[in-house]
């Protein structure tokens, strides 16, 4: 699974050098703006009934749940479409992306294939088809690059036809492979009453849960947008775009794997045990990267994507201070779906997003777009861990074991904030990136042969 999706962020990362020559900052800000919307959308489009498929044991209420997971995703794209007809020019004015307006009509495209994937994706968790997964993922990721490259000659529409395009892809190989089982035979209508009330949970707090956690990533570039133009918007989104990579290939597959095993985990007393290893795991993973970007993002961003992307690697180093807590997160984002306490998990979503807004607000009192991306990466660190904290206690653990898996981050990371602001005008990657690449080597392995307990 990490293989599938590592082969498609490094597409990604591979095509960002040609992309960032190709378009503007102010494009790329019409891009993370027009993937906020969707995103938003995107996670209401089931209110969350495909969360509830990978948990019953009878097949027959796995159909009925997918039946009514795909009814909700055609109305939700329906009352997209509308919302779009009468209100979309009075959006793209407010965000400061008016050349968005014409193009809105994407959206309710992009809708409708994001959710039916998100169904047919939980589907494929159930069956273990982790493989399938990967390869659907890589084909979107190569067809929205294709696509965004393509396109180019028509200015910023490019990047946003590469978008819908890759959204679609993937879905008629995962809804081949399940359309086919016997189970699809006679579809068990009957039942999709039942379904509904039995998992009555998802939509009543899943899905504001959903809502909230995509906000808390999406909104910042669209408040980013309104604030400071389009132009900050996409120096946000180009840093958030990298410092995700890692996030997608390793904490994505992680936490989709963590989903197929916890239900029986939790049954059988031992989600705790897994809920730590996971945590622990993914801490020593994550560290390297984020010292990295730490003391180099500047530099990196303009050598690899050119000079006038370097405020984007500035925004990238502080925003890899939250990548540490919130890479760790992932699997626990399942946690209160797993144990049935939607209600907890919608609660602390509410406070996690509540708290990142709060953190951009400084930028906006001190009309500066770097003040508000530190102030809201420091408090996203404390609204993550806040997070991991409430997911611990749910699970009988308590704050020692959450600081546990971060004994060794702390130190390395305080040291290597120290180092940038007393050094950060003498270093130089060329110099240091040897001495780095033997360091990584030799982190990852005493962390692999350290005993945690």
């Amino acid at each position: 699974m990490v293989g599938g999706t590592a082969g498609a962020q490094v597409s990604v990362l591979l095509a960002a050098p040609l992309l960032t020559r190709l378009y503007t900052p102010e494009d790329f800000g019409a891009l993370a703006v027009y993937a906020g919307i969707l995103s938003l959308f995107s996670v209401i489009a089931s209110l969350k009934y495909e969360l509830a498929i990978p948990l019953p044991e009878d097949e027959s209420n796995v159909v009925a749940i997918t039946l009514l997971s795909l009814m909700l995703v055609v109305a939700i794209t329906a009352l997209s479409a509308g919302l779009i007809f009468f209100w979309g020019e009075s959006l793209t004015a407010l965000l400061q992306v008016s050349a968005l307006s014409s193009y809105l009509w994407l959206l309710p495209v992009g809708i409708f294939f994001s959710g039916c994937y998100q169904v047919f994706s939980y589907w494929a968790i159930r069956l273990q088809e982790f493989p399938l997964l990967a390869q659907t993922n890589i084909k979107q990721q190569l067809s929205t690059i294709a696509v965004q490259l393509f396109c180019y000659k028509f200015g910023g529409v490019g990047l946003l036809f590469g978008q819908a395009f890759g959204q679609g892809v993937g879905v008629f190989t995962l809804a081949r492979k399940i359309f086919l089982r016997n189970s699809w035979r006679k579809p068990p209508i009957n039942k999709i009453k039942y379904v509904a009330w039995r998992y009555r949970n998802f939509p009543l707090f899943s899905t504001g849960g959903g809502l909230l956690n995509t906000a808390g990533m999406h909104v910042p570039p669209l408040l980013f947008a309104a604030m400071f133009g389009a132009s900050s918007a996409g120096l946000y989104a180009l840093a958030n775009r990298v410092i995700s990579i890692p996030m997608a290939v390793i904490g994505q597959a992680v936490g989709q794997v963590f989903l197929s095993n916890a239900a029986i985990d939790h049954r059988e007393g031992r989600l705790s045990k897994l809920v730590l290893a996971a945590h622990k795991a993914l801490t020593k993973i994550i560290l390297p990267p984020v010292i990295f970007l730490i003391l180099f993002g500047p530099l990196s961003f303009a050598m690899v994507f050119g000079e006038e992307w370097r405020l984007s690697g500035e925004v990238a180093s502080w925003l890899a201070l939250w990548m540490l807590v919130s890479f760790s997160t992932s699997p626990l984002s399942s946690v209160f779906a797993v144990i049935e306490r939607q209600d907890l998990g919608l609660f602390m979503q509410a406070v996690l997003f509540v708290v990142r807004v709060l953190g951009i607000l400084p930028g906006f009192y001190c009309q500066d777009f770097m003040v508000g991306v530190m102030t809201f990466s420091i408090f996203s660190i404390f609204g993550y861990l806040a997070y991991q904290y409430v997911a611990f206690l749910s699970l009988g653990l308590n704050l020692k074991d959450l600081l546990k898996g971060y004994r060794f981050a702390i130190p390395l990371v305080i040291f290597s904030l120290l180092v940038k602001i007393s050094l950060g005008e003498y270093l130089s990657i060329y110099y240091v990136f040897p001495f780095g690449i033997l360091a990584v080597i030799f982190y990852y392995r005493v962390m692999n042969g350290l005993n945690d307990d």
